[in-house]
């Protein structure tokens, strides 16, 4: 009997099975389309694409099975659904935030880092690991651009999607 799943580039140390799924061609081609990989997009639009998505899908849930939730359309549930969900698009926005200021060389003039560095410069043995940035998200402007496009998508998703619940409970 064949097997189908093997370990990745037959290394089986990297940690990653390579299946029938994760290494055809159309999995590759569909990860490529999706706007953290897409090529030519700007932070803040890639963050914008990413945030109105999550805002758009996050509504309902909260309206559905929200606390005030019940079996006919009311504006109080839609509104506190509107609001649990850019109360989370901002919690995570605040995360996307500290993870970028911790993440992208923030602290490059402290004094103790410079400390740090000579000391560890001093020593022939030891150095601190370059980390090679490829593109503009892997620095900390790109990160902030991201973080504003991620809230700004959110808030309109979010707002989008509880016109639509209104317009379509209203009206159909």
């Amino acid at each position: 009997m064949v097997s189908f799943i093997k370990p990745y580039r037959q290394d089986p140390f990297v940690g990653h099975l390579a299946t029938p799924i994760t290494t055809s061609a159309f999995t590759r081609a569909y990860l490529r389309l999706l706007p953290a990989y897409r090529p030519g997009l700007t932070p803040l639009s890639r963050g914008a694409e990413i945030g109105f998505a999550h805002g758009y899908f996050l509504v309902g849930p909260f309206y559905t099975f929200g606390p005030l939730r019940s079996a006919e359309f009311t504006l109080p549930s839609l509104a506190a659904g509107l609001l649990a969900a850019i109360t989370l698009v901002f919690i995570l926005t605040a995360a996307l935030s500290i993870y970028g200021q911790v993440s992208y060389d923030v602290y490059d003039n402290a004094l103790l880092v410079k400390l740090v560095g000579q000391t560890l410069s001093s020593s022939e043995d030891q150095s601190l690991p370059k980390v090679k940035r490829t593109g503009e998200l892997d620095t900390l402007l790109g990160w902030q651009k991201f973080s504003e496009g991620f809230f700004s998508g959110g808030l309109i998703g979010s707002t989008i999607a509880a016109l639509g619940i209104a317009l379509y409970s209203t009206y159909l």
